[in-house]
């Protein structure tokens, strides 16, 4: 395990050694900035049921502080930028240090635009607690929804840890003004350092995608889609092949609304059995910036890869709103729910599972770098024949410091 995470680790940072070689010796008479964004966050947290138990006599009641902080890296010219930002969390729980945890993250993401072509990498390295990786929270920070994660499980019963290595390039180029065509692909590492004890399964996910589109008016195009996909896990059985195609719409209805709409079908093929099923999938999705408010919604199906050990048929709503009340005061609500079933004539009943999570925050800023935040959410977890159905609620107070951003 030590050896895998040291694999995974250097493999992100390789990556970033490699772009940031690209920045500090590209050959460049544009405008370069380096920029520097501190914070450092402190907060009390308490759970009135943190693994999501059914059985009263089970329910973990949790109340501990957390530290957190981050260091975003960035740089920017005219046609590229350049996003990096380590972060690191602890949690400390006096009365019940089984759910105590040292957590890491690593997020990048680069573009770089040319004349006639796009391109971006995101990868990011999170190795934190089951307990919360497995969680689906809305996140307001998040611009496009396809950047949402749909590999959550909803299975937080284990005190072991989740590491997640994820890198995807995309690529795509305008053959006319009308006419374009693009390439993407992705992959996802996942690993529990106690996977079947929590029953939680490692994998990895391939994936590889085609596109061509038309552009119909300034504002709006269509394209249409292929790709392939391979899932593997340590169970060594249960490999699945994929094709898929899609076909879409995207638009920006305004400067300040976007939409976007797709629908298609993948067809998955199980190793073991040579079982093949065919599943529809979509996405329509809406973001909305005004001048106080943003507004995120979207609704996807998709075949998602899980550490439940086999692919699965997810239905995922996305809803976040974010308002500016006064220069000092902001909040934010938001809903993330799914639901998900085994793919398969084979699927376990473990694999079936409805989860809905409830955000909301309040933020005050007390000067220009200093604030404080709450945070609450309450979430609900219904299992078809594995613990049954559960809920909880739980509660952040955060102080937190982030001084103003400093140019290199």
């Amino acid at each position: 395990m030590i050896s895998d995470y040291h694999h995974r680790f250097s493999n992100l940072a390789a990556t970033v050694c490699g772009v940031l070689a690209c920045l500090l010796f590209a050959q460049t008479t544009e405008a370069q900035q380096w920029t520097l964004q501190p914070e450092v966050r402190a907060g009390y947290e308490f759970d009135d049921n943190a693994r999501l138990r059914s059985d009263p006599a089970e329910v973990q009641e949790i109340d501990g502080f957390i530290v957190e902080g981050s260091l975003g890296v960035g740089y920017e010219t005219q046609r590229t930028t350049f996003d990096l930002t380590p972060r690191l969390r602890s949690r400390v729980y006096d009365e019940t240090p089984d759910v105590d945890s040292d957590d890491q993250f690593l997020d990048l993401d680069f573009r770089h635009e040319t004349l006639k072509g796009q391109f971006r990498l995101l990868s990011n390295y999170y190795r934190e607690s089951v307990r919360t990786a497995e969680r689906a929270d809305p996140d307001f920070d998040v611009e496009d929804p396809d950047d949402i994660p749909i590999d959550e499980t909803g299975l937080v019963l284990s005190n072991a840890r989740r590491e997640r290595f994820r890198i995807a390039p995309e690529w795509s180029y305008d053959i006319t003004e009308r006419l374009m065509m693009g390439l993407e692909a992705s992959y996802t590492d996942v690993s529990y350092d106690e996977s079947i004890a929590g029953f939680l399964v490692d994998y990895t996910d391939a994936r590889v995608a085609g596109f061509f589109g038309r552009m119909f008016t300034e504002r709006t195009r269509g394209y249409i889609g292929v790709g392939a996909r391979k899932y593997e896990n340590d169970i060594g059985n249960n490999d699945v092949d994929g094709v898929g195609a899609l076909i879409g719409v995207e638009s920006e209805v305004s400067q300040t609304t976007r939409f976007r709409a797709e629908i298609g079908y993948e067809d998955t093929e199980q190793s073991l059995t040579g079982e093949s099923e065919g599943n529809f999938v979509a996405n329509l999705s809406l973001v909305r910036r005004l001048e106080t408010v943003t507004l995120l919604a979207q609704y996807r199906r998709d075949v998602a890869a899980t550490g439940a050990g086999r692919l699965t048929e997810r239905d995922t709503l996305n809803f976040t709103v974010r308002k500016q009340f006064t220069e000092r005061v902001t909040g934010g609500l938001g809903v993330r729910a799914y639901q998900t079933k085994g793919v398969g004539d084979q699927a376990l009943t473990l694999e079936e599972r409805d989860f809905t999570e409830f955000r909301a925050q309040l933020a005050v800023a007390m000067s220009r770098a200093f604030s404080v935040e709450a945070d609450y959410r309450y979430a609900r977890i219904d299992r078809t024949s594995f613990e049954g159905s559960a809920d909880g609620n739980s509660i952040i107070l955060w102080l937190v410091y982030r001084p103003t951003e400093t140019i290199l």
